[in-house]
């Protein structure tokens, strides 16, 4: 494996010591009598807060550890947990917490996903990782290797995945109701995630005590604190630490094509994106507002082996002024209003599928609402298939750990999902030019 930034930290900081907080008392054992998992936590804040709370509400978990590069939100997670250690670097918390800790969760911003989740794998754990599982294309492989090699329970945080009205749309797609498949298209138009005009260059400001910015950077390439600027929350659209919306929604809306449709470990042939012109430096600081990115899959059995299109389109609906601007090519095809409107869903969402197949469309709604069938023939529309009730996805985590057993989104094919975006995003980078596969990383 090539040294990189993330793996050159891991190495540098293995024997560093340990960072506690002021206070905070020791660990407990690792293990209880009745065989609780001992996990740790790298990540406290926000969508890893989250985490946390789905992990601990599992009934035979313990947290154990607990780790984040800012103290505000370590002291947060320590008040749920107080017996668990804290620290502040997560290479330092897996050396030290050695075989006492049997699992983690890797919630911290895109860019440091892959240098956390490999060091875990690499000395036995279990890892739930946040999506998407990585910010460079060459280390979703190497996560891939590494977690087939030691076995490990892996699940990346596709949460939605256990929820019934993901679950119905890959029953739909399994059940072949619409034929033959022949295209696939994904949109998130909800608006609020299009990055801000800051004025250039940014004022650097003094760092707080609270947190420990060159942790936080972990090897990305090194900038001057900003506050309210990158922590907490609005590091996703910067290149250097997020992956685009594509890397966050995108993501989500594809699960649940890929598992109905048994794509696998299936990869697209080629690549095209289309973005607006941004001003610098905003075009190399930023990924773009809006993109229209569309992949070619090979064929798969569900499109009775003939190649078909994904198409993934990020305009903004939600605000008028800007929708009324937006360009007809970042936004979903006009038909699928009235393919919306005949159907149970009634109205066209700001986030959604539509599959096509030789005999229908299959809408689908993001988060917690029925899809739906609209037959090409006029037909009546198929019930909803029958989805019997399922741990969430971080108890079908915990019990694949103490049971033994896979989980829905496994490191065995959802490193390929987020290959998947982190392909959409090198396109983003070269728009207008068709990108070949697989791309040279």
């Amino acid at each position: 494996m090539k040294t990189t930034r993330r793996s050159f930290l891991a190495s540098a900081t293995a024997a560093a010591g340990l960072v506690p907080l002021a206070g905070f008392p020791a660990v407990v054992s690792r293990r209880s009598p009745n065989s609780m998992l001992s996990h740790a936590c790298v990540g406290t804040g926000n969508m890893a807060f989250g985490d946390l709370n789905g992990l601990r509400s599992h009934p035979h978990i313990h947290i154990t550890a607990l780790c984040d590069v800012d103290a505000n939100y370590l002291a947060r997670a320590k008040k749920l947990c107080p017996d668990a250690r804290v620290y502040r670097n997560a290479h330092e918390m897996f050396e030290k917490e050695g075989n006492r800790i049997d699992s983690t969760n890797v919630s911290t911003p895109d860019h440091s996903h892959a240098g956390y989740v490999l060091d875990a794998l690499a000395r036995g754990l279990n890892v739930y990782g946040q999506k998407p599982l990585c910010h460079d294309l060459a280390d979703c492989r190497k996560i891939e290797k590494l977690a087939a090699e030691k076995k490990a329970v892996t699940q990346l945080g596709t949460q939605i995945a256990a929820w019934p009205c993901d679950r119905q749309t890959v029953a739909f797609l399994k059940s072949g109701l619409i034929g033959e498949l022949k295209h696939v298209w994904i949109f998130s138009n909800r608006g609020g995630h299009t990055t801000a005009d800051h004025t250039w260059p940014l004022a650097e400001a003094p760092v707080p005590e609270t947190l420990n910015w060159k942790s936080w950077l972990d090897g990305a390439p090194f900038r001057p604190y900003v506050p309210k600027v990158y922590h907490p929350g609005k590091w996703r659209f910067w290149r250097d630490f997020g992956t685009s919306w594509l890397g966050d929604l995108g993501l989500h809306l594809l699960s649940p094509v890929w598992i109905g449709l048994g794509l696998g470990t299936a990869g697209p042939t080629s690549v095209t994106a289309e973005v607006p012109v941004e001003p610098e430096p905003q075009r190399t600081q930023f990924w773009p507002r809006m993109s229209h990115i569309t992949w070619e899959m090979p064929g798969c059995a569900a499109s009775g082996g003939k190649p078909f299109p994904i198409e993934w389109c990020d305009g903004n609906l939600a605000d008028p002024k800007i929708a009324a601007k937006t360009p007809a090519n970042y936004l979903p095809r006009p038909e699928f209003k009235e393919l919306f409107a005949k159907s149970s869903i009634g109205k066209q969402p700001l986030q959604g599928r539509v599959v096509e197949g030789t005999e229908g469309w299959l809408l689908s709604v993001h988060y917690d609402k029925p899809p739906a069938i609209v037959l090409k023939n006029g037909g009546t529309a198929p019930a909803l298939p029958k989805v019997g009730k399922v741990p969430s996805h971080w108890h079908e985590y915990i019990n694949a750990c103490l049971k033994g057993g896979t989980t829905t989104s496994s490191f065995s094919w959802a490193g390929r999902l987020s290959e998947m975006v982190l392909i959409g995003n090198a396109a983003m980078s070269k728009p207008g030019v068709k990108l070949a596969l697989p791309l040279t990383v």
